[in-house]
């Protein structure tokens, strides 16, 4: 069973994606960039790391981008190669700010509302890859 970080400051799009992912994966929920980067923190120290991040682009406060930036330092600082970290999918409602986040080392994007059969199939093609 995967285990994925899914961040989102709307109840309901978490709501949904849980759902879609109910069966397959044991979710972990944030609902902000802070509530995102103390999860992963926590879960990089142990033994239970994330298989997947879902990330919100637009939260306020500490936004998706930033979540995404400090990540891929973190894995850096553990030497972990840009490129070979976990799969970050950011999730927006417009495709303009995954550019930006695709230059920052995001590896996919999907659109809301989400399509849950394309959001399974994007995790399984980024999981096999690994």
């Amino acid at each position: 069973m995967w285990k994925i970080l899914v961040v989102d400051d709307n109840e309901r799009n978490v709501e949904l994606i849980v759902e879609t992912l109910e069966g397959i994966a044991k979710c972990q929920t944030a609902k902000n960039g802070e509530e995102a980067l103390t999860a992963y923190n926590t879960a990089i120290t142990g033994q239970n790391a994330f298989d997947v991040a879902l990330l919100d682009v637009a939260m306020p406060g500490i936004d998706g981008i930033d979540v995404l930036k400090a990540i891929r330092a973190k894995e850096e600082e553990r030497g972990i190669p840009f490129g070979e970290g976990m799969p970050i999918i950011m999730v927006t409602a417009n495709k303009e700010p995954f550019i930006k986040a695709y230059r920052t080392g995001c590896d996919d994007y999907i659109l809301k509302p989400i399509d849950p059969e394309k959001l399974i199939t994007m995790i399984e093609e980024k999981l096999s890859n690994k």
